[in-house]
């Protein structure tokens, strides 16, 4: 197998596709309140997905969850590490294709090793740049961005930056937390926003985003950002405060991937995804993914 770029271009693409990312967004996000001091977003990680194309993804920065069905949402594909399931794809991104084999579906699901805590008294954000997967027929699909943590579930919590269903280029945000049935966060579907319009995301790359905000002790805010606009926020004061310190005030490991069918895609159709119409080799690109610590600048 040749190439045609240089290792050390692709690391300056990567960088420069970064750096555009975060560019547009910090230029974008706008404060929850108009009183609110001016924020310093500092960089606290940012992933690599340096290599040539179609190379196995080989980072101590992030672990392969594989099997079928490990978060338990009814979805059908087989998670893999094989290369044809997720890899780097020479322009410095991660790429996760939806396979059909003749008689499986496979698909990937990376998360990372180590785990980012909102500081207190500051601010977290998580933001990643994503094409999300487009192929002829998506019924099932289902790409997510997510942050998720040690512990039971929902009590130790989930945050769902971006979740879309069945290829109809929307988006969405969810907390879950609280307790498995009901409770204040309204479990299992937890609180969110539910499907909005994401024009575009299907067609090209978009900037998801969460900013934990931990700045008011009395009332911590969770809010979710495309293209740096704010689209949806839960508050500590709709759940409480015990329900929301074990759900949110500690670590959060970062998980990307794309699963088939389940619970999401079935209940915004009505029906039960896959079928026949379902198309293999959909594919979520990840251009960047970074986490900053926002402090009073």
């Amino acid at each position: 197998m040749s190439f045609a770029v240089s290792p050390w271009k692709l690391v300056v693409a990567a960088v420069i596709a970064v750096i555009a990312a975060v560019a547009a967004l910090l230029s974008g996000i706008t404060s929850s309140s108009s009183a609110s001091p001016p924020v310093r977003w500092v960089p606290v990680w940012t992933a690599d997905f340096a290599g040539p194309a179609n190379a196995p993804l080989h980072s101590a920065d992030w672990t392969f969850d594989t099997g079928q069905g490990v978060f338990g949402n009814g979805e059908v594909e087989s998670d893999t590490d094989s290369p044809y399931n997720v890899h780097v794809n020479g322009d410095g991104g991660l790429d996760i294709t939806v396979l059909w084999s003749g008689n499986a579906w496979t698909s990937a699901r990376v998360q990372t090793t180590r785990q980012f805590s909102p500081p207190a008294g500051e601010q977290l954000m998580v933001s990643a740049s994503i094409w999300q997967p487009d192929p002829a027929g998506a019924l099932g699909y289902w790409p997510a961005f997510w942050l998720f943590s040690d512990g039971t579930w929902p009590e130790h919590g989930e945050i769902d930056i971006m979740e879309d269903v069945n290829g109809l280029s929307e988006h969405s945000g969810t907390l879950h937390c609280g307790t498995p049935v009901m409770g204040p966060c309204h479990e299992d579907t937890g609180l969110g926003s539910g499907l909005q319009a994401c024009v575009g995301c299907q067609a090209g790359f978009h900037t998801y985003s969460v900013i934990i905000d931990r700045r008011d002790q009395s009332d911590q805010q969770i809010r979710w950002y495309l293209d740096g606009k704010e689209f949806y926020s839960v508050s500590e004061s709709q759940v409480g405060a015990a329900v929301w310190d074990e759900a949110v005030d500690h670590g959060f490991s970062i998980i990307l991937d794309v699963a088939l069918g389940g619970t999401y895609p079935d209940t915004a159709c009505g029906c039960s995804a896959p079928d026949h119409t379902t198309t293999s080799g959909g594919t979520m690109v990840v251009r960047s993914v970074a986490v900053y610590d926002g402090t009073a600048g």
